[in-house]
């Protein structure tokens, strides 16, 4: 999947979102308005109501024209709870009658409007000249709307959570998928090109053995067999560390735990710095008698894995500092350079399987992403811990927290 197909579906998979959050308010805002205007419809019906019985007294034979009524708000009342009640409509409210030919002066009222919340009025002509006017002013149930509705709206809140989960879950997967998928590409060039360069070596010094005479001479004899020996180990290495990472996680690495001393293994770690390419000034602080329970083999590729780190991410000239302190059960062991360093945001993921630190279009230093993860491996199966602190420019400091004697 290409960066701008994952960039499409994402915006597509957030505006689905959107649209769904908006179709789900659109619908319980209409869903509340339209209860809104029902319950004013049920007002205005008990108030015509109340007019029709209390004022229409034309109706019965012998008695006035209804110009000539005479408005009786107490009578109005009388009939206006019952018809509001019946409707289900009865709430707070206040009723004037005013005057249409006297700019709306109220001439009679009943109840006092300014007590009321959330007003609303109804007004009906009263009389056939419509010289006056009824006023009622209710009180809207706002608050028993909300009630009303608060399964529908707690309904449509947990459809758009499930959905944004959904959606947020989708995406996940799809950029942790294209994020494996390149680490696969770079992983499967990596390991080649690393598997490469010691066969290479140890087949160039194989030819000069066999073809240049070099068996004659044993000295030069002696150097070459060296090489090739050097590059087997690597080779060796480099398989383990991918056979181990192979297998489940609750058995990465089997173990043969030996009583080893860190001076001793730490010094070997740091002979093997003469044969890189740069100038290493390697230091080394660590009591003679210091001793842990390890697997010594693998020990040793975790410190030479930190150790290669050092020397590659660094400059020309390397500075390594290796101390081992012992604080109560624990023998902690640091190990400190001057290199590059790795920004924030990545040194919490330098210990996940595949992992490298992205570097843009250089490819200066090789890898595969897998030394740190064995070593975390290793070192959680000994009953430590691993970590990372670094800052760009400054270099980095990895720490192996192990039990002392393996207590």
């Amino acid at each position: 999947m290409t960066q701008r197909t994952f960039r499409i579906i994402s915006l597509v998979v957030v505006a689905s979102l959107v649209m769904v959050a908006a179709v789900q308010c659109v619908w319980v805002a209409r869903l509340y308005n339209d209860k809104k205007a029902d319950f004013l419809r049920r007002v205005q019906s008990a108030t015509y109501k109340s007019v029709y019985k209390s004022f229409r007294m034309d109706a019965i034979p012998g008695l006035q024209p209804a110009d000539m009524v005479k408005i009786d708000l107490d009578d109005f009342v009388f009939w206006l709870e019952p018809s509001m009640l019946e409707l289900d409509a009865l709430q707070p409210y206040a009723v004037e009658v005013v005057s249409n030919v006297l700019d709306g002066k109220v001439m009679m009222y009943r109840g006092n409007k300014t007590a009321l919340r959330n007003m609303k009025s109804v007004e009906v002509d009263i009389d056939d000249g419509k010289m006056f006017s009824l006023r009622l002013y209710v009180s809207v149930p706002y608050s028993d709307f909300w009630m009303q509705m608060w399964g529908l709206i707690l309904s449509s809140l947990m459809i758009v959570v499930l959905l944004a989960g959904v959606f947020i879950y989708l995406i996940r997967t799809m950029f942790r998928q294209k994020s494996l998928e390149q680490m696969r590409r770079d992983l499967t060039h990596n390991i080649t090109h690393e598997l490469k360069t010691p066969i290479s070596v140890a087949y160039a010094a194989n030819d000069a053995l066999r073809n240049f005479s070099a068996m004659e001479d044993e000295k030069k004899r002696g150097r070459y067999l060296e090489i090739v020996a050097l590059q087997l180990s690597r080779l060796s290495t480099m398989v383990e560390r991918i056979l181990a990472v192979s297998v489940e996680e609750g058995d990465v690495v089997r173990h043969n735990p030996t009583q080893v001393v860190l001076r001793e293994l730490l010094q070997e770690v740091e002979g093997n710095c003469s044969a890189a390419s740069k100038r290493v000034d390697f230091s080394l602080e660590c009591e003679a008698d210091v001793v842990v329970s390890a697997d010594r083999f693998h020990l040793k590729n975790v410190l030479s894995t930190i150790v290669d780190n050092s020397i590659k991410y660094s400059d020309k000239e390397v500075a390594i500092r290796c101390r081992v302190q012992v604080e109560g059960d624990w023998v902690i062991i640091s190990v400190a350079d001057n290199g590059k360093g790795i920004a924030s945001r990545h040194v919490e993921h330098i210990f996940d399987k595949f992992y490298r630190v992205p570097s843009g279009d250089r490819h200066d230093v090789r890898g595969y992403g897998l030394g740190l993860y064995y070593a975390r491996q290793v070192v959680e199966r000994h009953g430590g811990n691993i970590s990372a602190s670094s800052s760009e420019g400054k270099g980095t400091t990895i720490t192996i927290k192990l039990p002392h004697n393996g207590e």
